[in-house]
């Protein structure tokens, strides 16, 4: 299954972004394109829900950076914690999966962007790859 229905809760590391989010939440993706190597360090590893379906508890610290004329990322301007990323014009944010406090019950399905990582890993977790997103 690739989306389940379910209520978590996500923080930063100072906790000056904190949410809560409620219904459908897509399984991990692990992206591995230029942004997110460059934002995370790696690869950046994202869940996906409805922008109604989160609520904001704290949002004190959160910035927008323009990240492409397509996207932008959220992140803390505090802790600096990765926590969102958001493509312009549509209902749904991405939000980096390891924010969720445990359990998540989330699991990781995929890898995109393949032909983008680094050199200094190997992807063995034996899951499908892709070159870019994958149309479902």
């Amino acid at each position: 299954k690739k989306i389940m229905k379910k209520s978590l809760t996500a923080s930063c590391l100072c906790k000056g972004v904190k949410i809560k989010t409620n219904g459908r939440h897509r399984n991990v993706s692990n992206c591995h394109c230029i942004q997110c190597r460059k934002t995370h360090g790696i690869y950046g590893a994202y869940s996906n829900v409805k922008d109604k379906d989160i609520k904001y508890l704290n949002k004190k610290t959160l910035t927008w950076f323009k990240s492409s004329k397509n996207a932008k990322r959220g992140f803390c301007n505090k802790c600096g914690a990765s926590i969102f990323f958001k493509f312009k014009n549509t209902d749904n944010i991405s939000i980096a999966a390891g924010m969720f406090d445990k359990p998540t019950k989330l699991k990781t399905m995929r890898n995109i962007f393949i032909g983008s990582k680094s050199d200094f890993y190997k992807i063995t977790d034996g899951l499908p790859k892709f070159n870019k997103y994958p149309k479902n």
